[in-house]
């Protein structure tokens, strides 16, 4: 017996498919945006770490080590200020405005550009903390 192909089929199978790419493609936006959120998350009690930090320090910028010390407050204050400028730059928002692509590009450069924050900040509160001992 041969089966006559049926268009209804055909209609709801390419429905069914295009339904699933979309849903994966949302997917695969939702876990990247959820890894910015988590390393942003990561990074908000380091700035708070830094703040102390500064705080500490700044009692002995006029030390005899003054010098060193100043610096590692310009290298804290600029490990704050890279993250309040991803901070003010980051729209979540955007994202309902553009394509797939344009949303997975956007989210790894905002993803390489936090892990970039992340990197320099443990390095400088490492050699603040360091430098207290």
């Amino acid at each position: 017996m041969i089966m006559k192909s049926n268009p209804f089929f055909h209609i709801l199978l390419l429905l069914g498919l295009l339904a699933s790419c979309k849903q994966s493609e949302e997917t695969a936006v939702k876990e990247l945006n959820d890894s910015v959120m988590t390393l942003h998350d990561e990074l908000m009690p380091k700035t708070e770490q830094i703040i102390q930090l500064k705080g500490s320090l700044d009692s002995l910028s006029n030390g005899p080590d003054s010098v060193h010390v100043k610096k590692l407050i310009q290298s804290l204050d600029k490990a704050d200020n890279e993250m309040m400028n991803w901070m003010h730059q980051f729209s979540i928002d955007s994202l309902s405005s553009m394509d797939f692509k344009a949303k997975i590009s956007y989210l790894h450069e905002q993803l390489n550009k936090l892990k970039s924050v992340e990197t320099f900040t443990d390095s400088t509160l490492n050699a603040a903390n360091q430098y207290k001992k």
